[in-house]
């Protein structure tokens, strides 16, 4: 969760904002002019934070130096189909290569896979989910200064 104070009035620090997601090739999902706007953006087979499909949410409220705004951004699909896909394919060459390695090798190797994935999953997606949200903040700020 990210919060920022920004020197617009609600309404407007709201159509500011709905214009950057929309400029940004985000979906609104629903909104509620002008205190929330829900948005999700990116596409589930992206292995980069900034592009994973994920669901942003914006809460504005008014403030005595403008307008408080929280956001927060929450991973829809935790795996990318393309780690699903990769797991697919070495699930195959396993089977065949089962013929041909014994049962320790087999259990060692899906166990460096299972574990090359988490750290994929988890530290290179999840924890930079707001790596987006911290551009939409700093695009909305640059904005507010401009007007």
């Amino acid at each position: 969760m990210i919060e920022k104070v920004i020197s617009l009035e609600d309404q407007k620090a709201y159509e500011v904002l709905r214009s950057i997601l929309v400029k940004n090739n985000c979906r609104i999902i629903s909104e509620e002019p002008p205190k929330t706007i829900i948005a999700e953006h990116g596409y589930p087979s992206s292995l980069s934070p900034r592009e994973a499909w994920k669901r942003l949410s914006f809460h504005l409220f008014p403030n005595k130096a403008g307008t408080r705004i929280i956001g927060s951004s929450q991973i829809i699909f935790p795996i990318p189909i393309e780690i699903i896909n990769y797991l697919l394919v070495l699930f195959l060459i396993l089977l065949i290569a089962g013929l041909f390695l014994s049962g320790i090798g087999i259990i060692a190797l899906v166990g460096v896979i299972a574990v090359s994935i988490i750290y994929e999953v988890y530290y290179r997606i999840y924890r930079k989910r707001h790596l987006f949200l911290e551009e939409v903040f700093k695009m909305l700020t640059k904005k507010a200064e401009s007007l």
